[in-house]
């Protein structure tokens, strides 16, 4: 399933590409009118699906939902669903079918005895997630001529500096990589892909509240050996996001895992090479993971310390909160 979370009331915090998902309301009251047919504290609510105007869809599809965690599924009579229940303030998630994002909504206060009618505007789940900000550290023993080579697996690639088929330069054990008469700190580049967490990534990883996102982020980078500067260029770009989120969902991946976003081909071959990504989304509260554990980065001989990280959507089952256990639709 893919996941994002739409508030009545928003603040914004998704980073997809140059749009702003949270810019307009996805789920809004259109009527709410008394049912004489009801009776004592019943209510009942009416959901109307809407597509974007470019997806061809069913007349009828199997929703799954889920009314204060408790998952169910209807299938819709011309895009729309009907939920008798109590009145009260209830909050709802729907899954509508792969080409769209999960929606969440906040608590919808219903009156007895009232039949209230919502749309939710559904968005494609084809919003690209942009690879923020990976750069490139190297650190040579001695003056080194390095060439490093990006083959980089996502659309509107950017590159800094210049890059014509590779990056040619000096490297200074110190960190600093000297093109012609310009000294740099690391390489830089960003694309876009259309990657959403899995349930393998979001069975690991981290929730971590918004007021304590920079104590998080010293903790995990010290513990994966990262120096003082490295902490300070990934906190002072990372830091700022994460703590827009009263509830962050962060999975880190090392190494290997990396290459889905890039390979990285490096002349002459380092003694060490440590990639780390930061995959994180907004979420509206915790379910069950597993702690992950951070790999630290060796940094004898001639070490290479690549990081980034990207916001996207999670692909999270529904929680039932009673059992704790992830249920795939």
């Amino acid at each position: 399933m893919k996941k994002i979370i739409f508030l009545i009331a928003f603040a914004p915090t998704l980073l997809f590409a140059e749009v702003d998902l949270k810019s307009e309301i996805q789920i809004y009251r259109t009527s709410s009118k008394i049912d004489n047919k009801l009776k004592g504290n019943d209510a009942v609510y009416e959901f109307q699906f809407q597509p974007d105007s470019r997806t061809i869809t069913p007349a009828n599809v199997n929703i799954y939902y889920a009314i204060d965690g408790v998952n169910k599924r209807q299938v819709t009579k011309k895009g729309i669903i009907t939920v008798p229940t109590t009145a009260g303030q209830h909050i709802f998630q729907f899954f509508y079918n792969d080409q769209f994002l999960e929606v969440y909504s906040d608590s919808l206060l219903i009156e007895a005895r009232h039949r209230d009618k919502y749309t939710i505007k559904l968005i494609t789940a084809s919003a690209p997630n942009v690879a923020l900000k990976p750069v490139i550290y190297l650190y040579p023993q001695l003056t080194t001529d390095v060439r490093v080579q990006l083959d980089i697996h996502g659309e509107d690639a950017f590159l800094y500096p210049s890059y014509v088929d590779s990056w040619n330069f000096t490297a200074e054990p110190n960190g600093d990589l000297i093109f012609d008469d310009e000294t740099y700190n690391y390489l830089f580049w960003e694309a876009t892909n259309r990657r959403v967490l899995s349930p393998k990534q979001t069975a690991s990883g981290f929730f971590v509240e918004s007021e304590n996102v920079i104590e998080f982020l010293e903790e995990k980078l010290s513990t994966a050996g990262f120096n003082s500067k490295e902490q300070a260029d990934f906190i002072t770009f990372w830091g700022p996001r994460l703590a827009k989120n009263k509830l962050t969902f962060i999975h880190f991946e090392f190494n290997e895992a990396c290459e889905k976003y890039a390979d990285l081909d490096i002349t002459p071959k380092p003694d060490n090479l440590y990639r780390m990504f930061m995959v994180w989304g907004a979420v509206s509260e915790v379910f069950e993971v597993r702690e992950q554990e951070i790999k630290r980065f060796d940094r004898s001989g001639f070490s290479v310390l690549e990081w980034g990280g990207q916001e996207s959507h999670i692909r999270q089952s529904f929680v039932n909160k009673s059992t704790r256990e992830h249920q795939d639709f």
